[in-house]
């Protein structure tokens, strides 16, 4: 397949409505990566240039189907499940012990950028493992903007990369082998509700209700500050008073906002909403 050049007007272009709809930043340094990844994309949509696939998705009358396909291009899937296993030690630690002292044994989290399903699996997993709450007690919201990755966490099927940091015991209890791969065993899959948002949709955020915990991670990387700032603002008002906000190790909002606490202890970092 030939290569199709992207100009800088086109870039800029290109960049800034990718940014509009999914706050997905592609700074001056990132033309060569854009251009890359929308290769496969103009040759789907039958387009000669960059400025034809522009025109596309701003007019076109299969504009929006071309946005769910662009997603699942312009997203980053890597994940694995027990990624940084920290975080989710303090989470079946002090956050169900709050959900214990104040909310009856209901704990309710969302994985919003779910991926393939590791993080919201893994988190399933651990907390049957603790048998402190009842599953019936536990809710476990998952999204993510890629289709393609819904489509895949939904199927629950993995390959060796994804058990890179899991215990084998744990693959051995709650995984069943199938040609070269492994499916994740039912009990745990249904705790598990899949659906599609786009993080900068307030009203999709709202929509999500109230949480004691929200996972939010190694995403905000790929925004700038402003949009930063969007989505945890969003995020505040989806966490209940004192709820806790996981990001990245990379990730911070120290000067981002002041709506969260910061809690840095010797084995994680996260943050807390405050009170007021």
């Amino acid at each position: 397949m030939s290569t199709t050049v992207i100009s800088e007007t086109e870039f800029q272009s290109l960049r800034d409505v990718i940014r509009s709809r999914f706050g997905i930043f592609y700074d001056d340094t990132k033309l060569f990566l854009l251009q890359s990844r929308l290769q496969t994309r103009l040759l789907k949509c039958r387009a000669a240039t960059f400025t034809e696939y522009y025109r596309f998705l701003t007019s076109s009358p299969e504009r929006e189907t071309e946005w769910g396909e662009l997603a699942s291009v312009l997203t980053n899937n890597e994940t694995y499940f027990f990624r940084e296993r920290s975080q989710l030690d303090v989470l079946v630690s002090d956050v169900v012990d709050e959900a214990l002292k104040t909310n009856g044994g209901r704990l309710r989290i969302w994985s919003s950028a779910s991926s393939t399903g590791e993080e919201p699996y893994t988190i399933a997993m651990m907390l049957r493992e603790g048998r402190r709450l009842q599953p019936s007690g536990i809710t476990i919201r998952a999204t993510d903007l890629s289709p393609r990755a819904l489509d895949r966490a939904a199927t629950a099927f993995y390959r060796e990369l994804s058990f890179r940091a899991t215990p084998p015991e744990m693959v051995q209890k709650y995984f069943r082998p199938f040609q070269g791969g492994f499916f994740l065993n039912d009990d745990v899959k249904q705790m598990v509700d899949f659906s599609r948002i786009n993080l900068l949709d307030e009203r999709a955020v709202a929509a999500m209700g109230i949480h004691d915990a929200i996972f939010c991670r190694n995403v905000l990387i790929y925004f700038d500050k402003p949009t930063q700032k969007h989505v945890v603002e969003a995020f505040a008002k989806a966490l209940r008073p004192g709820g806790f906000l996981f990001l990245g190790h990379a990730e911070s909002i120290m000067r981002i906002t002041d709506l969260y606490e910061p809690v840095v202890t010797p084995k994680a970092i996260y943050y807390r909403r405050r009170a007021d």
